[in-house]
C-alpha cells in the first residue's frame, strides 16, 4: 500500500489592518496599507488634535455611551476631514483647541469649513471676551518673552518699543490680548500710536466698544489686571 505524504500548507502572515496575507513575516512588517499607515501616524499632533475633535463630535451628536478608540477613528469615513482640522491647529498654534471644537459644534458649523480662517477668526474674537483674564495675560505676557529677545528689549517694553507689524500680528492670532491691551499703560500707548491701517487691521480682534463693556461689568478683574501689569512695569 502506497503511503501518504502530508504536505504542509505555507504559513501566511496577515496584516491585522487591511486583512492581507503573506508568506514572509518580514513582507507584513514592510507592508504599509492606509490604516496602517493612519495607525503609525498616531502619535503626530495633528492626529491627536483630530482624533479628539472626532470624540467630541461624537459625544454631541450621539447617545451611545461606548468609549471609542483610535481604531474606530482610523477605519471612519470622516478620518481624513478630522486629521486635517487637527493639523490645521497645529499650522495656526490654535488658542483652546477644545473650546474651538465646541463652538464649531455648537454653532454647527458643517466640518467642510472648519479649516477656514474666516470660521476660525469669529470663534477666536469670542473666545479673547469670555476666557480668563488670567490665562489670557499668562499668554500675552509669553509672547512679549519672544517678542522681546530677537530684538534685544525688555519684554515689559515690548508694546514701547517692539515691531508694530510683529504685535499687531500676535493681536490678531490671540496672542497678546485686550487685557494687555487696554489695561497697561504701555498697551493704550501702542494703540494711539498705530496707523489707520494698522487700526483696521486688528479693530475686530480689539473691538472698543464691547470691550469696554465687558471691563464695566467686571470691575474686580479689570483692577486686579491693572495692578499686576503695573507692577510688571508694562
Amino acid at each position: 500500500m502506497k503511503e501518504t505524504v502530508a504536505i504542509d500548507k505555507p504559513v501566511k502572515y496577515g496584516c491585522e489592518f487591511c486583512k492581507r496575507e503573506f508568506l514572509k513575516e518580514n513582507t507584513v512588517d514592510r507592508h504599509i496599507c492606509e490604516q496602517k499607515r493612519r495607525w503609525l501616524d498616531k502619535d503626530t499632533q495633528g492626529n491627536r488634535l483630530g482624533f479628539q475633535a472626532w470624540l467630541q463630535f461624537y459625544t454631541k451628536n450621539t447617545t451611545g455611551r461606548k468609549n471609542r478608540t483610535f481604531e474606530e477613528f482610523i477605519k471612519s469615513a470622516y478620518y481624513t476631514a478630522f486629521v486635517k482640522f487637527g493639523t490645521y491647529c497645529v499650522n495656526i498654534k490654535a488658542i483652546n483647541v477644545s473650546r474651538f471644537i465646541d463652538w464649531l459644534l455648537r454653532d454647527q458649523v458643517k466640518i467642510d469649513n472648519w479649516c477656514k480662517d474666516s470660521v476660525y477668526d469669529k470663534y477666536l474674537c469670542e473666545y479673547l471676551r469670555v476666557e480668563d483674564p488670567m490665562d489670557a495675560i499668562a499668554r500675552s505676557i509669553e509672547t512679549t518673552i519672544d517678542l522681546a529677545a530677537p530684538e534685544n528689549i525688555q519684554l515689559n517694553d515690548v508694546l514701547r518699543y517692539g515691531n508694530k507689524n510683529k504685535i499687531c500680528y500676535a493681536i490678531t492670532s490671540g496672542k497678546i490680548s485686550p487685557w494687555m491691551l487696554y489695561q497697561s499703560d504701555s498697551g493704550t500707548a501702542f494703540l494711539d500710536s498705530l496707523t489707520e491701517d494698522h487700526v483696521g487691521t486688528i479693530i475686530s480682534y480689539i473691538n472698543p466698544e464691547q470691550w469696554a463693556i465687558k471691563f464695566k461689568r467686571d470691575t474686580e478683574s479689570t483692577a486686579q489686571v491693572k495692578k499686576l501689569l503695573k507692577d510688571a512695569g508694562y
